[in-house]
């Protein structure tokens, strides 16, 4: 296990002993919680009070949650009610179209797929909740490209480029080719690879995938919906998996208070 920064920890500790009262808390109660002295939670304290995570009453003393920690929740109160918005319309695809659903959000460390819809019968494709994409060879992954955070996509993008192999001319060539791919794919407000392929590069023939992005009220991309069939035994039509695909993204984004066309 990776070790982490200690400093962080035990202000995370002061930061919970706030949390978990009922009431604001004084220097001495907090201090005993983090195990330390109250003079070195002060230290901590003040910094704590100038991100705005916490609060000092300047009458009493006591420290109580700031306006950030209240921001913190609400984003993430947000969050879980997207994510159950857009799990509950991935089961209504997959049931439409008899295909595997994905759905994956931007970590620190790239795309993280967050959940998986696949009806009664499982599907034999190797996306486990958790797992990764790739940027440069995934439908997925072009759709961050398309639109997400701009200087973390296309860094983590040369990161990959370099982790398989490419010779610089050949990464300033594939770049090229998915800036375009990029542009085309915001033009049309989709991305498609036939075949498949996995965040290690491996390819699946005989499956395709159609992703769509799905945005917030502030029309910044939060997820991307990706639909993955197999093209020798489709259910329905290309042309109405995408439309499908498509619609059910934008469905989600518009219950979020996100404007659709604007």
């Amino acid at each position: 296990m990776a070790k982490g920064i200690g400093s962080i920890l035990l202000g995370f500790r002061l930061l919970q002993a706030i949390t978990d009262s009922d009431t604001p808390v004084s220097l001495k109660g907090i201090a005993e919680a983090g195990g330390m002295s109250p003079s070195k939670a002060r230290m901590y304290l003040i910094s704590l009070i100038e991100t705005g995570l916490i609060v000092q009453n300047e009458a009493t003393g006591f420290y109580a949650l700031g306006p950030y920690a209240l921001y913190l929740g609400t984003r993430a109160l947000q969050r879980m009610e997207l994510m159950t918005v857009a799990s509950e319309a991935m089961r209504g695809l997959q049931q439409q179209t008899n295909a595997l659903v994905l759905l994956s959000t931007w970590e620190a460390k790239g795309i993280m797929i967050v959940s998986r819809s696949e009806g009664n019968k499982p599907q034999p494709l190797q996306f486990p909740i958790g797992g990764s994409a790739s940027l440069a060879s995934t439908a997925t992954g072009h759709m961050f490209l398309a639109y997400g955070h701009r200087e973390q996509t296309w860094s983590h993008l040369a990161e990959e480029l370099v982790e398989i192999g490419l010779s610089k001319a050949e990464q300033k060539k594939k770049s090229q080719a998915l800036k375009e791919l990029a542009d085309g794919a915001r033009a049309r407000g989709y991305t498609e690879t036939d075949p498949i392929a996995y965040s290690s590069g491996v390819t699946l023939s005989g499956y395709a995938a159609i992703a769509a992005p799905i945005f917030d009220t502030t029309r910044r991309l939060r997820f991307v919906l990706t639909l993955v069939y197999r093209t020798n035994r489709p259910h329905k039509k290309k042309e109405d998996l995408v439309r499908m695909t498509i619609e059910c993204a934008n469905s989600v984004s518009e219950m979020t208070g996100a404007q659709i066309g604007a």
